[in-house]
């Protein structure tokens, strides 16, 4: 009897020192794995090539600026690769910069997207660079590919 109370404690206490290590070992673990994904998430970019331009029609893209509407008008193309589910618009201004989220801009393959967007040069001034991004739904994450935008310095008159 004395021989299995003694060895009995000694068990329960490797036995405890063990499952306190792991956890410790499980604890690091988490800590590491999180800080890296969240870096690899900071870096990412968009896993596939959208290809969105604007479209051209006798050699000439199809974005301008009409003055007396006060608006920029565009058509955008998509590629063959991915839909785009919206785009932003950042328009750079020598006063003050713009945006605007098209979210109804849902463009499928190949397809185009004709887009308007209210901007007064007397109020932000003239245009100075446009920048179209495209919004992708990829692994059930809608990413913004920055990346991928197609950005104009000289846009014309319509």
């Amino acid at each position: 009897m004395r021989w299995n109370k003694r060895w009995g404690k000694k068990a329960i206490t490797v036995i405890m020192t063990s499952s306190i290590l792991i956890t410790f070992a499980i604890a690091v673990g988490t800590t590491v794995m999180g800080v890296g994904s969240a870096q690899v998430e900071e870096r990412a970019q968009c896993a596939i090539d959208v290809d969105l331009h604007f479209l051209q029609i006798g050699g000439k893209e199809q974005l301008c600026y009409d003055a007396a509407k006060k608006e920029i008008d565009f058509t955008a193309e998509n590629g063959v690769n991915i839909r785009i589910e919206g785009l932003l618009l950042n328009v750079i201004g020598s006063q003050k910069a713009e945006s605007k989220d098209f979210t109804d801009a849902k463009i499928q393959k190949a397809l185009s997207y004709v887009g308007k967007m209210p901007y007064d040069t007397a109020v932000s001034g003239e245009i100075k660079q446009l920048k179209v991004i495209p919004k992708v739904i990829f692994s059930d994450t809608e990413e913004i590919c920055a990346e991928q935008a197609v950005t104009v310095e000289k846009v014309r008159s319509c």
